[in-house]
């Protein structure tokens, strides 16, 4: 466990903390040009994603130190890169995610402030994104997953001010997971997901079937090499076509 920061040094991060969340936030507001979330309609469904914001924390912001009690996260970071050669981005995802984890719990000193305070900030500014989409009592399972996020980076903020930096980090690793599941990436796989098991469901499918399974065969080749705009694209794209086949 960390020792407590005094008094004087947590005033001054507490106001680091706050100049970075207004930067990230002010930037997030002047920057019209790059999407920060979206709405998309297919296959009778609407599906809403929110775009990570920079400084989301992964395995590899809290393995930058080095050290060998990273060990175990960093072999699981391989096995999910060879996982996500294979196609199996599910499991890749899942594997990530499992390495965040670990490299948090496996810290024996505190990272940088700076580090710990710019995670803060990029979680404060998923949740304005996705509040935006949330209003008017819309999408209902982003809002839980919003504020989720929401009490998470909180709690992580009153670790921190403690001098508990380390609970900080676990806490902020779990709310960066929650975020990144609705990131483009995990929406366009669930989009991939309900359509593979709409053309499943059909005995005999029909040419414009074995279409939509080109195109998401693509989506999975897109999501595999980091392309999410062209593999929502095409994912969309398959649902619309499955949808207008049982019309």
């Amino acid at each position: 466990m960390t020792r407590p920061m005094p008094l004087r040094s947590r005033s001054a991060l507490r106001a680091l903390y706050a100049a970075l969340a207004c930067a990230a936030l002010g930037a997030c507001a002047d920057a019209p040009s790059a999407p920060e979330s979206f709405v998309r309609e297919a296959g009778g469904a609407t599906w809403v994603a929110v775009v990570e914001p920079a400084g989301l924390p992964s395995a590899r912001t809290w393995l930058a130190g080095g050290g060998a009690e990273g060990d175990a996260a960093r072999a699981t970071l391989a096995e999910a890169a060879r996982v996500r050669r294979t196609g199996a981005i599910e499991a890749s995802l899942a594997l990530e995610n499992r390495a965040a984890r670990e490299a948090a719990a496996a810290l024996t000193r505190a990272p940088d402030a700076q580090v710990v305070l710019s995670a803060l900030a990029a979680a404060d500014e998923w949740v304005q994104r996705s509040s935006v989409r949330t209003a008017g009592a819309r999408f209902p399972d982003l809002a839980r997953a919003e504020a989720g996020v929401r009490e998470l980076a909180a709690r992580s903020r009153s670790l921190f001010a403690a001098g508990d930096t380390l609970g900080a980090v676990r806490e902020l690793t779990r709310a960066a997971e929650w975020a990144r599941s609705w990131a483009p990436m995990s929406v366009a796989l669930r989009v991939v997901r309900d359509a593979e098991a709409r053309i499943d469901a059909t005995p005999n499918p029909s040419a414009g079937l074995v279409r939509a399974r080109r195109l998401l065969r693509g989506a999975r080749e897109g999501i595999a090499i980091g392309d999410h705009a062209r593999a929502l694209q095409r994912a969309m794209y398959a649902l619309q076509l499955i949808e207008q086949e049982g019309r």
